[in-house]
């Protein structure tokens, strides 16, 4: 299913109205909501996050003689609940891709356990202590950590992207390592294997499944080639993040799927006003109604104006949210 991408700043609409009782007006500036369409690549590259056979399992799957365009059998264990670190594991939820194999959304969740309890709403994060991971001859079945949150991961910092471990230098470079990953089922050494099944998975997918309808009904050549001239302008890719899926090697096929899912996330933002400072949430509303600064200053650092922030907090008669 396609998912807005501004649900985010909508969600905390709602919150704070119900939160306040309708007592304090929410300004135009907050309650609107932007009808701008998100551009070809953000689109596409959304499709590719939530793509189930790029993992490991599905590979197996082929290699068993089963087609790129054919569900799979049997999906992956690690898939079939959504571990919560709250609940004893006899208490946790479906999970939103049981009988599938992995993708980014598999740990990177929304709204898909909103209405349960004891779970809710996630800014593209997890639930879990430590993320399920497929289960290989190397004996894991988790991650080192859980999955981190990608709302407002890709904002500029005083150093360069580094990821949350200092890992990757950019979000296309991140993408790639966990497309050939272990939270994909990959083993170390296994790098151009991943690399050569996510290829294939492009260059034979025919357009026709479920997630392909929902973002066009375009095969992945078709698609990331961009020539055909009955690609609506919704889904054509700009020119940049192109590549000619025939004649290209893996490694360019491969640079060339990371970059529009590297798009994607990093517009996973929430709510700014025209001038850059966050609006939505009660904190921002706190900062606005009693005339703080909602950012740092020019040539402040995050740190600095943290610390600045609280001192001006000392007012006399403060507004609340």
């Amino acid at each position: 299913m396609l998912y807005p991408t501004h649900f985010i700043g909508i969600i905390l609409v709602l919150l704070l109205t119900t939160f306040s009782g309708g007592a304090w007006p929410l300004p135009h500036v907050f309650a609107q909501e932007t009808d701008d369409a998100d551009p070809p690549e953000v689109v596409n590259g959304e499709r590719l996050f939530v793509e189930t056979r790029f993992a490991q399992l599905f590979k197996v799957f082929l290699d068993n003689g089963g087609d790129v365009n054919d569900p799979l059998l049997l999906g992956d264990p690690a898939l079939d609940k959504t571990v919560n670190w709250k609940l004893p594991s006899d208490q946790f939820a479906e999970g939103p891709f049981v009988g599938q194999s992995m993708n980014c959304r598999s740990c990177h969740l929304v709204d898909e356990q909103l209405e349960t309890t004891d779970y809710g709403m996630r800014t593209y994060t997890d639930f879990a202590r430590r993320s399920p991971i497929p289960a290989r001859e190397d004996g894991k079945t988790v991650a080192t950590r859980n999955s981190p949150p990608l709302v407002n991961a890709s904002l500029p910092r005083n150093n360069f992207f580094l990821h949350a471990d200092a890992e990757f230098p950019s979000l296309v470079d991140l993408v790639q390592g966990t497309l050939t990953g272990r939270n994909y089922g990959w083993l170390p050494g296994e790098h151009d294997i991943a690399i050569a099944h996510v290829v294939r998975v492009i260059r034979e997918d025919n357009g026709n499944g479920d997630l392909a309808q929902e973002f066009g009904g375009f095969s992945y050549t078709v698609l990331m080639t961009g020539t055909d001239p009955s690609i609506p302008q919704e889904f054509l890719l700009p020119e940049e993040f192109r590549v000619d899926v025939i004649q290209a090697t893996d490694q360019q096929i491969s640079q060339a799927i990371s970059q529009p899912i590297g798009a994607y996330t990093d517009q996973l933002l929430f709510s700014q006003d025209n001038e850059g400072n966050f609006n939505l949430s009660p904190y921002d509303l706190f900062l606005e109604v009693n005339d703080l600064p909602r950012q740092p200053g020019k040539w402040e650092s995050a740190l600095s104006y943290s610390r600045g922030s609280w001192r001006t907090f000392n007012i006399s008669n403060p507004g609340v949210i």
